[in-house]
């Protein structure tokens, strides 16, 4: 049966007609997804670090909306986006960090 990799198949369809060409196949694919699973998982991260920094700086540094920023607003944006983002750094180094150590653990 065709859904062997997703456990559709029985024991029997799963073993017949291994060899060493499936399993390099099978293993390709396995990377393959891991790396597009790795990608959507960095897209998520930067359009969510990218909202975050947009509202919280925007509360922050925007007190009068208007149709165009002062030299104060942009650098208000500059510095808190900046800051913002070497936060997050520090916060994933440190969370990647731990989910190393307690996975070796």
């Amino acid at each position: 049966m065709a859904f062997s990799l997703f456990g559709g198949a029985d024991k029997k369809d799963a073993t017949a007609g291994t060899s060493s060409g499936d399993s390099t196949s099978a293993n390709s694919i396995k990377e393959n997804l891991q790396a597009q699973i790795l990608q959507e998982i960095a897209l998520t991260n930067a359009t969510e670090l990218i909202s975050k920094i947009s509202n919280n700086c925007y509360e922050k540094c925007i007190l009068t909306p208007g149709s165009s920023l002062s030299a104060v607003d942009t650098a208000c944006l500059d510095q808190c986006s900046e800051k913002y983002i070497q936060a997050w750094n520090i916060i994933s180094r440190r969370y990647l960090a731990r989910v190393q150590s307690e996975s070796k653990s």
